[in-house]
């Protein structure tokens, strides 16, 4: 290697490192973070093999018919990891940008033989390596599916023009080698098909037919592999029977990706479907058409941007399919655009290069310098879920399925009135069935912690109608969390049967997820039911050995009778036994507030909600016109039950018996307008379309 080569590499390395490793430690967000915590292929330690024997996401929650993606490569790497030092935020956002620069050293050394323009290879790489387009396949951790679309597709075509060059027949071998591994990362790899026959036809002016007819084989080899692992029924593509909306939707896309790559600084990361079909997008489709018109009459007096003209207009054209299928959440995405932004930049490149050379570098140093902040302000939003989807809100503020995941986010985060407004106001803006699904699923969580068992099987029950339709089933994990729901409700109002049969169906159709095990464990412990919480033991550490070392059913029953009465009432919430830690908290005497505080609270836990309004009404009896009591009874109902109407009623009376109460009014202030009236407008949205 030459030291020029070698000394720019090394530079960039050190560029592109110093750029992005603040966003190593950045949480897995979305879809990567479904991947690596509910993919059996990782909670089974499964061989590097079974990366071929599965779709992309081996489990989904959901529909059970939208995963359309197989990419045993991009999972066998996972796979390799998480064998040789664990699945870490770290680890994998750094072998993202290995990935990234082994790409980018190996795109130097092909774009020096594309040009006799000195600065030109340099100019051009590192305006691709400072693309801000390029931050969400770096720090979103599955985007590596587009890294090593990227590293593959430059290998390819850089064997191929050592061929041209050399005439040597073992580059070509290499080419296709690298052909192969690329389609086996990434579907879209089969864009780069036309290209290589026209890269070749361009500089040789024939042909190898040998070589187009290998690729072209392995790419129907993919297919059919891909299609017999899948199963494939429900992939189709839906046109509007009015030509005009068609060609509308497909103008807004060019346009949209037309805005993404000229102007990377700044730009929505994905939109749904009809946010792109307004006049803006309309008109910079219509600009792309022109510009690509304008390149492709330049391109026969100066053929060297052809091949950079294909990577946009093939790449860009071959993505305008999306959103006429049934994709889902999103068929309009910027991190599609990897390629097409590096057909940009090598024309741009081309075009610097040829400038004053203190003009041309100038440009090239200006643009750059603008690049580096923004690739910093891109990657904020991927510090945590929650920021990343504010960010997509405002991009897309009418999308059910980003409100879904803001509520999904204050879920994971305690705030759960938080996540009951998202939740309303994605089912007020229409949702997919797929999307209202999910919002029933997580709904659910929030009736939970509110003991209302009745919405708790009312929403689950919604999730299930949707198997009746013919054309939509629901994912296996889906299934499970029906039933992981469903028991936890059945546990507490002390049905154990149903919850027990339930949690035995998914212990037996998931060996390995250790969840319903603990909950089923949890269960027979709590409810006194040793033999079977033994017998749950053993297996447990069968198939757990690492983690259940500390169960010991046997020392735990004898501790039991050990604790102290608080100490048992406290081992029984603990477990969801409510129903007993009411009987052992009434055996306390005399009960003061804080226990008939916890008997509210338990008294709801358990189902039971005219018993816990009798022990307010005692509570008030005994503690008349004390308004420190009202407010909490107020704070239990908020803070514990979230039943804010209950808990407005107490607050309020509290403040009729002392007004100068700032906090409360301030709270009060809060639920009714923050909370309270916003709820119920998005309800009276929502309702009359979704029964």
């Amino acid at each position: 290697m030459k030291k020029r080569t070698l000394f720019f590499i090394i530079c960039l390395t050190i560029t592109v490192f110093g750029v992005y490793w603040k966003t190593f430690n950045y949480e897995l967000i979305w879809d990567s973070k479904i991947y690596f915590t509910q993919n059996i292929l990782f909670a089974e330690n499964q061989p590097i093999t079974s990366a071929f024997k599965y779709g992309y996401f081996r489990e989904q929650l959901g529909a059970g018919n939208i995963d359309f993606y197989y990419r045993p490569l991009l999972t066998a790497s996972f796979i390799l990891e998480n064998k040789l030092w664990g699945l870490k935020n770290a680890s994998l956002r750094f072998t993202n940008l290995l990935i990234y620069i082994l790409s980018l050293s190996f795109l130097y050394i092909f774009l020096r033989n594309q040009s006799e323009k000195k600065p030109f290879p340099e100019i051009a790489t590192l305006l691709f390596a400072l693309y801000p387009l390029n931050v969400e396949n770096i720090v979103w951790v599955l985007g590596r599916n587009d890294l090593l679309l990227l590293l593959w597709g430059i290998l390819t075509f850089l064997f191929l023009d050592l061929f041209v060059r050399k005439k040597k027949l073992i580059y070509l071998i290499w080419s296709s080698l690298f052909y192969l591994l690329g389609i086996f990362s990434k579907e879209a790899f089969i864009f780069f098909l036309p290209i290589l026959f026209l890269s070749e036809f361009l500089k040789r002016k024939k042909i190898s037919i040998p070589y187009h007819s290998a690729n072209i084989l392995i790419s129907i080899i993919f297919f059919i592999l891909k299609n017999s692992i899948l199963g494939i029924k429900n992939l189709r593509f839906i046109f509007s029977p009015d030509i005009v909306e068609n060609i509308k939707i497909t103008l807004g896309s060019l346009g949209y990706y037309f805005r993404c790559i000229v102007f990377p600084i700044k730009y929505d990361m994905f939109l749904p479907l009809q946010n792109v079909t307004n006049l803006f997008y309309f008109l910079s489709g219509i600009l792309l058409v022109l510009l690509c018109l304008f390149l492709l009459y330049l391109s026969k007096k100066d053929i060297e941007i052809t091949i950079p003209l294909l990577f946009i207009a093939v790449f860009i054209g071959g993505h305008l399919l999306l959103p006429f299928t049934n994709l889902y959440p999103f068929k309009i995405y910027s991190r599609y655009m990897m390629i097409p932004a590096l057909g940009l930049v090598w024309i741009l490149a081309k075009y610097l290069t040829r400038l004053n050379w203190k003009i041309g570098n100038s440009l090239a140093f200006l643009i750059m310098l603008l690049f580096i902040p923004s690739i910093v302000i891109n990657s904020l939003p991927y510090r945590n879920e929650l920021r990343f989807f504010q960010k997509a809100r405002r991009s897309c503020p009418e999308s059910s399925y980003v409100h879904f995941q803001i509520a999904k986010s204050f879920i994971e985060r305690n705030d759960y009135l938080s996540a009951e407004l998202s939740l309303n106001e994605a089912l007020s803006h229409g949702p997919e069935r797929e999307t209202e699904m999910l919002v029933s699923l997580f709904y659910t969580d929030i009736e939970l912690r509110r003991a209302d068992y009745d919405n708790v099987y009312r929403w689950l029950e919604n999730i299930e109608k949707f198997e009746s339709s013919p054309d939509l089933e629901l994912a296996p994990l889906m299934k499970f969390q029906i039933n992981h729901k469903k028991a936890l409700a059945y546990i507490a109002l002390g049905e154990t049967e149903y919850a027990e049969r339930l949690l035995k169906e998914n212990i037996e159709r998931y060996i390995h997820q250790k969840e319903s095990y603990d909950l089923l464990y949890g269960m027979y412990v709590g409810y006194n039911q040793w033999k079977k919480a033994e017998e749950l033991e053993k297996t447990m550490k069968e198939r757990f050995p690492s983690a259940t070392t500390d169960i010991d059913t046997l020392r735990l029953n004898n501790e039991l009778n050990s604790l102290s009465t608080e100490e048992r009432i406290a081992f029984y919430i603990r477990y969801r036994n409510f129903l007993k830690a009411i009987s052992t908290t009434k055996t306390l005497s005399p009960l003061g507030l804080d226990h008939k505080i916890l008997l509210l609270k338990l008294y709801y836990g358990a189902g039971k909600e005219e018993e816990a309004k009798k022990t307010v009404d005692e509570i008030l009896s005994e503690y008349p016109d004390d308004y420190k009591v009202l407010n909490t009874i107020g704070n239990a109902y908020l803070k514990d039950i979230l039943r804010v109407n209950e808990a407005l009623v107490y607050f309020e009376m509290s403040l009729e018996l002392n007004s100068n109460q700032t906090e409360v009014v301030y709270l009060v202030y809060q639920l009714k307008n923050l909370y309270q009236n916003r709820l119920n407008k998005l309800r009276s949205e929502w309702s009359p379309k979704i029964k």
